[in-house]
């Protein structure tokens, strides 16, 4: 079995964003004010990112915190949403594929594994890659694909 893990870097061929420029969209978003700023901050001085910064607010409204800790909880992830939905637009425009020799497609390299694991947090793999061309070879090892724990927006609640 061949598995293909991929992490930090992956997409940035594509124009992806590595975590310092995650952490700069943020920290200059209009919905991120001083106090989520300060927390940010924080984590990223701890050796953390966005997700801990995300992670503590949403422990904190768990326990049934106030209604600004509340707001600031919408207001990440208003911010978060908005910086995914910007790369994922940039990636929309972006050439896949660098040239046409069958035997240099990223596609051709990413079909030789069995199974492709992603730590990117970006839909560069679901926008290029898991489509009706998933597979070039004529010999395919596997039909389709799977994205575990995951369901479609706007899917059927019973059916997942």
């Amino acid at each position: 079995m061949h598995v293909l893990l991929t992490g930090a870097g992956f997409s940035r061929n594509w124009g992806g964003w590595l975590a310092t420029e995650a952490f700069e969209y943020l920290i200059g978003c209009p919905e991120v004010d001083d106090h989520l700023r300060h927390l940010l901050w924080k984590n990223k001085s701890r050796g953390g990112g966005f997700e801990d910064t995300l992670a503590d607010l949403q422990l904190e409204v768990s326990r049934g915190a106030n209604d600004t800790i509340r707001k600031q909880l919408a207001d990440l992830q208003a911010a978060i949403i908005g910086m995914f939905n910007a790369m994922d637009q940039a990636f929309a425009s972006v050439t896949f594929e660098p040239n046409n020799n069958m035997a240099y497609l990223v596609r051709t390299f990413l079909e030789r594994f069995d199974a492709i694991f992603t730590l990117n947090q970006d839909l560069l793999l679901e926008r290029h890659y898991l489509d009706e061309n998933i597979s070039l070879a004529p010999a395919r090892k596997w039909a389709g694909w799977q994205l575990p724990g995951t369901k479609t927006l706007g899917a059927d609640p019973s059916r997942t």
